[in-house]
């Protein structure tokens, strides 16, 4: 997939602690690492349904965001996006839209790009708090290291600037 246009998406609050963590994990990748022109890291925060155009010019899309399986918190996990649970009822949420309706959304228009999600287990998402816990935290250069994997095998090279350890 070298040369096709790559969205980097971290999604979620980071108001509320470890809800950010997509968003914290972009960020880090944006410093630590130069990406090539064709790749868009993007911080989508609680955007929602105001991504479908960005996401849509896309030919492959990476979403980061925190996905509550019950597994130890800081633990990273690789989601197919059909996998994803609808969310029933109306839309209430920090997102205003979840992710699975938002990629619905774009299925419908038929452009979905091919999808792969990064979850990111939380341990504190109903506080309000501007820094990640400390298990996410610790976690931090792990989910980096992952979105630099599934770059990897799709043939996307980074180059690193500097080492995320020295983020804390």
């Amino acid at each position: 997939m070298d040369g096709a246009r790559v969205l980097v998406l971290g999604v979620g609050n980071t108001l509320m602690r470890d809800d950010g963590v997509g968003v914290w994990a972009v960020g880090a990748l944006a410093e630590a690492y130069d990406v090539p022109a064709h790749v868009r890291v993007m911080d989508g925060g609680v955007a929602g349904l105001r991504l479908l155009s960005e996401i849509a010019r896309a030919e492959f899309l990476l979403i980061v965001d925190a996905v509550k399986g019950g597994g130890n918190p800081g633990s990273i996990c690789r989601l197919d996006p059909k996998a994803l649970p609808a969310r029933p009822g109306p839309f209430f949420s920090a997102h205003e839209v979840g992710i699975a309706e938002l990629l619905s959304a774009l299925e419908l228009m038929g452009k979905l790009p091919k999808t792969r999600i990064i979850g990111v287990e939380p341990l504190e998402t109903e506080t309000v708090g501007l820094e990640l816990t400390e298990p996410l935290r610790a976690a931090l250069p792990s989910v980096v290291a992952a979105v630099v994997e599934e770059l990897s095998g799709l043939g996307v090279a980074l180059r690193r600037r500097r080492d995320l350890e020295s983020r804390r």
